[in-house]
């Protein structure tokens, strides 16, 4: 395989932090295990098959301790470049909140990156190799990184990204292919990221929705399954939802956004008007 390579850019604030993460003092840093960690998410999004996944990225043979076999190392190195100073910055951690929502360090929006992937241990299949490929596409076309990945923050765009919010769509659909994902353009422009943010946080609480909420919640801890990312389409910057519909029914989806729709929140707005292709 020749080595895989691609350029990036943040589009929005990004919060990737490693051990000191407090408000008061922290130092974001990207770094290889943080990408290593959404690749590996979005081959199980779209491949759902962990048993290649480890043999591609490494991972445990028997889930027992001290067991044979025993790991399996990655076949693959990953490679992170510098290719812009790296500005950091302090920033609204929640914008919505306003001064409740604190501030902290955060890698500046336009700050460019270059990934290199290559393979070791005699190599991978061209299937492995195709594979990848798509992982990376979906990952520059839909991914983020960081804290608030789901809602807006460490948004990333590919050096390719399409230039009208049909051809944008049409990408998902191709990337996304027979999959339980699915990705819509929200129809609003954005003149910064930080108004962006705003509305991608922008919720109501978790006891609005019931038990099974698609939209995560703090108390019992449980993750958005409607993800909620930035593109830049032509000049302007767009919220771009992303629906996970390997864990909860489409009709969740929907009747989340009639909650959201009946009080005024405007991300209740946007997804109302996107809904038909999040959950049809």
């Amino acid at each position: 395989m020749n080595p895989i390579q691609r350029d990036f850019t943040f589009l929005t604030a990004a919060f990737p932090h490693g051990a000191y993460q407090s408000m008061g003092a922290n130092h974001p840093e990207l770094r290889v295990p943080s990408i290593k960690g959404q690749l590996r998410w979005w081959y199980d999004a779209l491949f759902n098959d962990r048993a290649s996944e480890d043999l591609l990225f490494g991972g445990l043979k028997n889930s027992i301790p001290g067991a044979k076999p025993g790991p399996e190392s990655s076949r693959v190195i990953i490679r992170l470049q510098e290719l812009s100073r790296v500005s950091i910055a302090k920033t609204a951690f929640i914008p919505h909140k306003g001064q409740y929502g604190g501030e902290k360090n955060a890698i500046s929006p336009g700050t460019r990156y270059r990934i290199t992937i290559v393979a070791r241990r005699g190599g991978i299949s061209p299937d492995q190799s195709a594979k990848l490929e798509r992982v990376l596409a979906a990952w520059l076309l839909l991914g983020a990184v960081g804290q608030r990945a789901g809602r807006g923050a460490g948004s990333i765009s590919g050096t390719d990204s399409p230039e009208t919010i049909e051809a944008y769509e049409a990408a998902a659909i191709g990337v996304l292919g027979n999959t339980k994902l699915r990705a819509a353009v929200l129809g609003k422009d954005y003149p910064n990221e930080k108004s962006l943010r705003h509305d991608a946080g922008d919720f109501l609480a978790a006891e609005a929705f019931g038990r099974f909420t698609p939209f995560g919640s703090a108390e019992p801890r449980m993750p958005s399954l409607l993800k909620l990312r930035a593109a830049r389409i032509g000049d302007a910057l767009h919220l771009v939802a992303l629906w996970d519909g390997r864990y909860m029914a489409d009709s969740a989806l929907r009747q989340g956004i009639e909650t959201l729709k009946n009080h005024p929140k405007e991300i209740g707005r946007l997804l109302s008007s996107s809904a038909d292709r999040l959950c049809p």
